[in-house]
């Protein structure tokens, strides 16, 4: 029988990587889920063999109708988007987890849903012993936590997908607060400037594009090894250091690392400064994400992920070569 995967977000990164993902994959059809089916992102997917559907995340009705006769559904909610538009940084992670709660109790509904994956992220506050709280973290972490309490058999069906940071930052960053600089009559030379130590290391997606599809394709191959636990979409887990060396590597400039605080941060870029600052500053006192749910966490192996299908930091950079200055 052939499956429905129903795709929210399927216009951007993660949600245009699970359709991508799941359309090369055998037994299944993939529903695209947008608020604009004439866009042209949404009319490419459609030429490619995605049922494209209009629905909004902020319309329960039209979500509910969207996911019927689905088997799984993938779900991404946008915290960025709500703090571009004015909202402080906890009144945009609560519109988001509201988002995100939402479309879990839509799903829950589904008479066929056997799999529902939820792209989150871990817990600022778990991971720092309440320490360092990232409101943009916290909040998705509570819906994790609201599905098991409130929707216990969906979260039986539930993979909760956590993503490092993606790759492609350093290409085509919106708010240009993560992308390396050029430095006024330097001859060219490069800095990067974020609030955080040199020799702090970040979890690394790589390409968001295709491993996202990847993992998800994956989970929904193996049930019985993710339904219930996370799965960690991580290619590198290197220092700010390494990460601009890779990045003077491909790009052939020259690049210096430049650490700046919190507090400067955000009065260069504003709330969104302030968001990453606190995520950096937080990162700094992690192992590792995996660390969090010992046990409850899927591996590649268990996924059937093999390592030549994942595109990692420096192969990620060298696609976008181009866009790197």
């Amino acid at each position: 029988m052939t499956k429905t995967i129903a795709v929210i977000g399927s216009t951007g990164q993660q949600g245009g990587a699970v359709a991508k993902a799941m359309l090369k994959a055998d037994g299944w059809k993939v529903r695209g889920i947008t608020r604009n089916t004439s866009a042209w992102g949404a009319q490419a997917l459609a030429s490619e063999g995605v049922e494209m559907i209009t629905a909004d995340i902020d319309d329960f009705e039209s979500m509910a109708k969207a996911f019927q006769g689905a088997q799984a559904i993938f779900c991404v909610t946008n915290f960025w988007e709500h703090l571009g538009k004015g909202l402080d940084a906890d009144a945009a992670g609560a519109k988001e987890a509201e988002q995100a709660f939402s479309i879990a109790l839509a799903a829950s509904k589904v008479p066929t849903l056997e799999h529902y994956v939820f792209s989150t992220l871990p817990k600022a506050l778990d991971l720092t012993k309440g320490q360092r709280p990232v409101p943009h973290m916290d909040h998705k972490a509570g819906v994790d936590d609201r599905i098991r309490k409130e929707l216990p058999e969906l979260a039986a069906k539930t993979t909760f997908v956590w993503l490092g940071w993606y790759a492609v930052n350093m290409a085509s960053d919106a708010m240009g607060l993560i992308r390396p600089f050029e430095l006024p009559k330097s001859g060219g030379k490069y800095i990067w400037m974020q609030p955080s130590k040199a020799d702090a290391l970040l979890p690394i997606c790589g390409d968001v594009g295709v491993n996202v599809g990847v993992y998800v394709r994956g989970a929904l191959e193996h049930p019985e090894k993710s339904r219930g636990k996370y799965v960690y979409v991580r290619t590198d887990r290197l220092t700010f250091t390494n990460i601009l060396n890779i990045w003077s590597e491909v790009s052939g400039r020259e690049a210096e690392y430049v650490p700046i605080s919190p507090q400067a941060f955000e009065a260069i870029w504003g709330p969104g400064g302030k968001e990453m600052a606190m995520q950096y500053q937080s990162g700094e006192m992690w192992e590792d994400w995996d660390t969090l749910k010992p046990g409850e966490v899927c591996t590649p192996e268990e996924l059937g992920v093999e390592a030549e299908e994942l595109v990692g930091l420096k192969q990620e950079l060298e696609k976008l070569k181009s866009h790197l200055l």
